[in-house]
């Protein structure tokens, strides 16, 4: 009967013992999910901004023979400025003048032997087979006469284009082969301003409406018109432009200046917004992002149009207000209402 009891009293303090222990843990609350957020960047309203530059040659161009040979004049120095059709240096042509003075001795004996075919071919004199063949040797003889007085002229090298000699690569008396390059020659009346854009000015590139530029000891703005985009961007994510300057100021211009360009965009009346593209996701053939809502750190779904391919990891989209904030990474393990944790971006390395 003790047993009994004392039994009894050990099931019942292990009971109370498992009830005071389930009673003394409360509830654990949910732990947040961490997210990163980002601003969407609105395509809209008109503005201007200024991006530095960098004026460059419009062309680099290497001056070279036509010909072989040993140069046996040069008739400027590096800085002289030229003008298209300047001559600018000749090579020693007396091998090709001997030439030039054979063939036309030869072509000159021919012609004269061609009228005395010629009459007889007209008589039937002479079998049609044989005049052929000499008419045949006759033009042959022609287009070598031709060649040569043509290779004579490739020893004078005239200036392909207005600028000034930056470079001089050979003197007199060397020998130089057909097409090596004896001056660099920098057209400097097309000259170009050069500008790196972000991608949001790249993809909204249509937008531009105007560009000006101030150089340093100029005054005023100077009027420049858009020439080309790289479509590829460098390293840093930036897109190269390309603008044209007048020809008002090209004498004041150099290469290697730097520049000033302010660009004027319109607004782009479609209410576009540009977001990185691993913020959006599918859902039922639809796109969504997550818009965050900052009152109660939960986060809704939000449908979008997207606009075209994504370029460089960011998309062009509308259905969104230039004040909202998205969720930028883990979309896909996001659901509706849920509260999360926003992580500072500079803390992680964003």
């Amino acid at each position: 009967m003790k047993n009994y009891h004392f039994k009894s009293t050990i099931i019942i303090c292990s009971l109370l013992l498992m009830l005071t222990g389930c009673g003394g843990d409360k509830e654990k609350a949910p732990a947040l999910r961490s997210v990163v957020l980002t601003h969407v960047s609105s395509l809209a309203g008109e503005e201007t901004t200024d991006y530095s530059g960098v004026v460059e040659e419009g062309a680099s161009i290497g001056a070279a023979f036509m010909a072989e040979g040993k140069i046996a004049r040069i008739l400027v120095k590096e800085g002289d400025r030229v003008h298209k059709g300047q001559l600018l240096a000749t090579l020693d042509d007396s091998d090709y003048r001997i030439g030039v003075s054979q063939l036309e001795a030869q072509y000159n004996q021919m012609t004269k032997e061609k009228e005395r075919m010629d009459a007889m071919y007209e008589k039937h004199n002479i079998a049609p087979n044989d005049y052929e063949k000499f008419v045949a040797g006759y033009e042959q003889l022609k287009l070598q006469l031709d060649m040569v007085r043509r290779k004579l002229d490739y020893t004078r090298l005239y200036s392909p284009t207005d600028g000034y000699i930056a470079t001089k690569y050979m003197n007199p008396g060397e020998l130089v082969g057909a097409g090596t390059p004896v001056f660099n020659i920098v057209d400097d009346t097309n000259l170009r301003a050069s500008v790196d854009l972000p991608v949001s000015v790249y993809l909204n590139r249509s937008q531009i409406t105007a560009a000006t530029g101030r150089v340093p000891g100029i005054p005023g703005a100077i009027p420049l018109g858009i020439v080309s985009f790289t479509p590829d961007a460098d390293n840093s994510m930036l897109y190269r432009m390309k603008l044209s300057t007048p020809a008002s100021v090209a004498r004041e211009l150099t290469a290697g200046m730097n520049i000033t360009v302010q660009l004027e965009t319109s607004g782009s009346p479609s209410g576009e917004s540009m977001v990185p593209s691993r913020a959006i996701f599918a859902d039922g053939g639809k796109s969504y992002v997550w818009v965050y809502n900052a009152a109660d750190s939960t986060i809704s779904r939000r449908e979008v149009a997207v606009e075209g391919a994504p370029v460089d990891r960011m998309s062009v989209v509308k259905g969104l207000g230039s004040d909202d904030e998205i969720v930028e990474t883990g979309v896909r393990q996001l659901y509706e209402g849920e509260k999360v944790n926003v992580l500072n971006r500079k803390e992680i390395g964003i």
